[in-house]
């Protein structure tokens, strides 16, 4: 089967657009359609269905993207043995604020437990942000947020959302309720709104930020309730459950997202042994209690 079907296929897989992956592999919306129906047709099965406007897998499309990702890594891995490129320069890896605490730097021990010698460049931004820079071949490899149930990338882990408060100030206790959230576009900024909207509480928005680290000094000095990412939350903080009055927020999608001409050392092989290692050594001692 041709290798470039593959990884078309495979880029929509990690991309969740036509439109993305059409333009991750340089060719137009309309090329790229004819690619997937000629892969359908080899196939002689339906790979994608519609749900409104977005194209989504079909159940066997979920399948075939592991084959199409173990026939690619078994010849990107052939392919690798003859390199002659520059394995030297830093791997360019991009992570959102909410993760670089804690899933970040276990990312990196990932990588050096295949690539010892590995050196990084680190750029921490917003997913939508971290998209672009992929498409652009700014970044060699991301990890992103996506929805529960996407298929985009790499999977990781399911992170869910939690609200924070200061166990000293107890602003989670004032009529009106602060709340300090992230940016308009960040998922957690809706749900929160919309959770403490259905419980019929008092609530005045303070601040929003496109990072984690801003929101938490804020809950820090007291001055508002934040929804974030369990992974961004700390010890000296308190996480608020049914019990306190707040409503369980959903999770979202951690999944790690390769750029489609990279670093030589990234290919989907590496993106396993990461898979792998993160599965193995991650304390996950406050996302379970986030989700129980």
């Amino acid at each position: 089967m041709d290798s470039d079907l593959l990884r078309s296929f495979v880029a929509f897989a990690e991309s969740g657009s036509f439109n993305r992956a059409a333009d991750r592999i340089g060719r137009t919306p309309s090329a790229f359609s004819m690619q997937m129906k000629r892969l359908e047709e080899l196939v002689d099965n339906k790979l994608f269905e519609r749900d409104g406007r977005n194209v989504l897998l079909t159940p066997d499309g979920i399948t075939f993207v592991g084959y199409a990702r173990r026939i690619l890594s078994l010849q990107d891995e052939a392919m690798g043995k003859l390199r002659t490129q520059d394995a030297s320069r830093p791997i360019r890896i991009g992570c959102p604020d909410d993760y670089a605490q804690k899933i970040l730097p276990l990312v990196l021990r990932g990588i050096q437990k295949a690539h010892p010698a590995a050196k990084f460049f680190v750029s921490v931004n917003p997913t939508i942000l971290l998209r672009r820079m992929l498409d652009h071949g700014e970044l060699d490899l991301s990890i992103i947020s996506r929805s529960e149930t996407g298929e985009e990338g790499y999977f990781l882990r399911h992170e869910p959302g939690v609200w924070v408060t200061s166990p000293i100030h107890k602003q989670h206790e004032l009529d009106p309720l602060p709340l300090v959230l992230p940016a308009e576009d960040c998922k957690f900024h809706a749900w929160a709104l919309d959770a403490i909207s259905k419980a019929d509480r008092p609530y005045t928005l303070f601040a929003t930020s496109r990072q984690a680290a801003s929101l938490l000094h804020l809950v820090r000095d007291g001055l508002g309730v934040a929804t974030l990412a369990a992974a961004s939350v700390t010890d000296e903080f308190q996480v608020l459950e049914a019990r306190d009055g707040f409503p369980p927020l959903p999770a979202v999608g951690v999944a790690l997202m390769l750029a489609e001409a990279s670093h030589p050392l990234v290919d989907r092989q590496l993106a396993i042994v990461i898979q792998d290692y993160l599965n193995r050594n991650l304390d996950d001692d406050l996302t379970r209690q986030a989700a129980s």
